[in-house]
């Protein structure tokens, strides 16, 4: 397999990894009693395209009535019920209702139109209001976008990925990034914690640890809060259970908290995030607050620690994306036992945030490499790539899926199965994607 090219192939790959509507009826928690209902959560698909199918999440409201704005999610694996979960803190805090794809996923081509499609059905069969939200992680979170530039929206929640300047100030809406300062796509969001000025009107940042992966619910329901007060009519100070001041005192005791722990890039990023929202700053009490951390000695050094650890770590990618065909397994054993070391022993949380990013980065590379080679059926390359794969993250279940197919191509059909299945057992769930690479005799004995 050549080298050349491979830039701008994980390029294109980090862009779409970095990139529902009658009913089933499942687990419907439906139940009408006396002035209030209760909350509704069921899987449900489109009537024009059932296999558009989604989860369904209304909280408890006073009356059935009653219209609450609409969050639609997209996991960049379509796994709805895993999404939906991590919002129900936030729907039941802020009234809202929640939708996520079970349809949806990385690589969806048409996926515009399938969310038009989702609306449309919700709209139709449950009592949502105009405000709609959309939500996503990873590719999700790009699709998000995507929709968000041709479609208006009344805000957006990104998850581990984020765009440029000019892409964020296009979808006119509020736009809440959630970035992992330990995610291989941090890249993306810091070229905007330098310098103020390169950040959009409407962008607002906030700072987590969960690498490549959904945030915690507790972010998740402060972005939702933060979103949620900007749909409501300018004269009306509450919404759910707490009012704009309320939401206000809980950031300043977030910003508190974070500054006591030394985290002083995120409280600062709070900070901003209220001053500059009028909505929240109305007495321009978040002004000297952000001023006054970006002053501090500490918030100086992490920022300029930051910068020089992203340096190394982008200086660091192309010789790694070479090493994967001129270095030999040996070698790369070796690298990921240092890195992995390094993350075990490293005191600087900064500094061992990078050795994730790259450790990350790695992953991502074998993800794309490995589906290079299957596309070219270059077995020896193959055969590489899974190996460091597994070395890197030896649970991973597409590291386990390519390592099928050179058994596959010489036409081992028991070894084949047998791969696949332990895939399976570690949790690839793309059954797509299963249907397009193996035949159903095969598919038959894994099922």
């Amino acid at each position: 397999m050549k080298i050349k090219g491979l830039g701008v192939l994980l390029f294109t790959i980090l862009l779409s990894c970095l990139v529902s509507c009658g009913n089933n009826g499942k687990s419907d928690k439906s139940v009408k009693t006396g002035f209030l209902v209760n909350l509704v959560e069921k899987t449900d698909s489109c009537k024009s395209n059932p296999k558009n199918a989604y989860e369904i999440y209304i909280p408890e409201r006073a009356a059935f009535s009653k219209q609450l704005p609409l969050v639609i999610i997209i996991d960049p694996h379509g796994d709805g019920k895993f999404a939906v979960n991590k919002f129900k803190a936030g729907a039941d805090k802020y009234s809202v209702i929640l939708v996520a794809s079970n349809y949806l996923k990385n690589g969806f081509e048409n996926f515009e139109e399938a969310i038009n499609v989702l609306i449309k059905d919700v709209h139709e069969k449950y009592p949502v209001n105009k405000a709609t939200v959309l939500a996503g992680f990873s590719g999700g979170a790009r699709m998000a976008l995507g929709y968000a530039q041709h479609h208006p929206v009344n805000g957006l929640i990104m998850c581990g990925a984020l765009a440029n300047a000019a892409q964020i100030t296009a979808v006119n809406c509020p736009v809440f990034a959630i970035s992992g300062t330990d995610d291989f796509n941090f890249v993306e969001t810091a070229q905007y914690l330098f310098q103020d000025q390169l950040i959009p009107e409407n962008l607002k940042i906030e700072l987590t640890n969960s690498s490549h992966n959904w945030p915690d619910s507790l972010i998740l329901t402060d972005a939702m809060g933060f979103l949620r007060f900007s749909l409501i009519p300018a004269n009306i100070q509450t919404t759910g259970e707490l009012s704009i001041a309320d939401y206000c005192d809980l950031q300043k005791a977030r910003i508190d908290s974070m500054k006591k722990q030394g985290d002083y890039l995120k409280a600062a990023l709070i900070a901003r995030n209220l001053s500059t929202t009028a909505l929240f700053n109305a007495d321009k009490s978040f002004n000297p607050v952000y001023a006054g951390l970006k002053a501090e000695k500490d918030y100086k050094s992490q920022l300029d620690k930051l910068g020089k650890s992203l340096k190394f770590e982008l200086d660091m990618r192309q010789p790694y994306l070479e090493a994967f065909t001129k270095k030999d397994s040996l070698w790369w054993k070796k690298e990921i036992d240092s890195v992995n070391d390094q993350i075990e022993s490293e005191k600087d949380p900064i500094t061992k945030d990078m050795y994730q990013r790259i450790k990350g980065f790695w992953g991502i590379a074998c993800y794309s490499l490995g589906n290079q080679a299957i596309k070219e059926k270059d077995a020896v390359s193959l055969k590489k790539i899974v190996t460091i794969y597994r070395m890197l993250e030896p649970e991973n279940p597409y590291g386990i899926y390519f390592s099928a197919f050179p058994y596959f191509w010489k036409g081992d059909t028991k070894t084949t199965i047998s791969i696949l299945k332990n895939a399976r057992e570690a949790g690839f769930s793309d059954l797509n994607l299963l249907k397009t690479d193996f035949p159903a005799a095969v598919l038959s004995k894994i099922e």
